[in-house]
């Protein structure tokens, strides 16, 4: 072994491009190479999901390899993200992304023998396309999805009421954990949106808020609460700009709204704050303030090399910076040549009067 190998370094892989591994899972899935497109989803899902479609792609290849139990697993994560369009697969009449992870769970578990659960995920399948009014069954067919969709409300309307109670008492992450199981029975219930928001505000998860929110909005344009929640999670996340653009949109909608002004009044006063500190430095760092006449009389005559800055970080001065965090002050004071020369000529006169003293008693004894 060689004496230097300790620095030989192995080189690094190159970071993984999604993108490019997609592409090629695709390519298999056309080629019917199933065994490799499971081999590439199962990569895509190893990396930090930030979608539903990688482990809906993966449920199809297991299915097709009649690994049942991996697609159930994959499908039920998949009916964890809010739910979204998809095309290509009218022909399942499958039209949101929930609505293909359930036929893939209704297929599964009539591989498995699991009729009643098939039949379960079919019918909730049924119930969400009925709800947007695409499904494309017959009349016995649409009895059914509307007496599921009826169950599936009403089980979603207890587990809001259940999560209402424990928000009242504060307990932020049981509400969180009934009001997410309500949404998995009714993902269009605007109200849960709001609830699922309203309690990961308080947890201060900013971004599944916000996701919440745009939810709410987008399934209930005309309700003022979901603009107000979403200016509320920008504000907290000091986006104070985008802020007020979405609450004065909100203050529009409802100008009796005594939040909403509230809420408006403090981000204005924020920015206004902002705006007018940045307005009172810029002056100092254009121009230089001008020393007065005895300082600059104590200075003459003595060199600029022998002038130290000394920085006073215990100041209790403080000021705002530009996020509107308070921070200390440093004051920069002048030192100049004479003010040492004068402190050693004391120091000097000191030590001379010690010695005088101790001279004399030391004669005395």
């Amino acid at each position: 072994m060689s004496m230097f190998s300790f620095m030989k370094k192995e080189p690094e892989l190159p970071p993984i491009d999604p993108t490019l591994v997609l592409a090629e899972a695709q390519e298999c899935l056309k080629e019917k190479d199933f065994d490799s497109a499971l081999e590439k989803f199962d990569l895509l899902c190893s990396l930090s999901v930030q979608s539903p479609l990688p482990l809906l792609s993966r449920a199809t290849c297991r299915l097709q390899l009649k690994k049942y139990e991996g697609v159930l697993e994959d499908c039920e994560k998949v009916l964890m993200f809010l739910n979204s369009d998809i095309d290509g697969h009218e022909e399942e009449s499958c039209t949101t992304v929930h609505s293909l992870a359930l036929m893939r769970m209704a297929k599964a578990h009539k591989e498995l023998g699991n009729l009643d659960s098939a039949k379960s995920s079919l019918m909730r399948k049924n119930a969400i396309e009925h709800k947007l009014g695409r499904n494309r069954v017959d009349d016995d067919g649409d009895e059914a999805a509307e007496d599921m969709a009826e169950k599936e409300r009403q089980t979603a309307e207890e587990w809001k009421e259940k999560g209402n109670a424990e928000y009242r008492k504060e307990n932020w992450t049981l509400a969180l954990e009934f009001y997410k199981n309500g949404l998995g029975y009714d993902m269009y219930n605007a109200k849960l949106h709001s609830n699922t928001c309203m309690t990961l505000i308080k947890l201060r998860r900013w971004s599944q808020a916000l996701k919440h929110a745009e939810q709410c909005i987008a399934l209930e344009p005309e309700w003022v609460k979901g603009y107000y929640m979403k200016g509320m999670i920008l504000s907290g996340e000091s986006k104070i700009e985008q802020a007020l653009v979405v609450l004065r949109q909100a203050a529009k909608m409802e100008p009796g709204n005594t939040q909403i002004k509230a809420l408006l009044d403090e981000v204005e006063s924020r920015v206004e704050y902002v705006e007018s500190r940045l307005r009172r430095r810029k002056p100092a760092k254009d121009k230089e303030p001008e020393q007065p006449e005895q300082q600059k009389a104590d200075d003459s005559g003595n060199d600029n090399d022998n002038e130290r800055a000394v920085e006073d970080v215990d100041s209790d001065e403080e000021y705002c910076d530009d996020d509107g965090c308070r921070t200390p002050r440093k004051i920069k004071l002048k030192v100049t040549r004479a003010d040492v020369i004068n402190t050693a000529m004391e120091l000097a006169a000191a030590a001379v009067g010690v010695a005088v003293v101790w001279w004399f008693v030391t004669q005395r004894d």
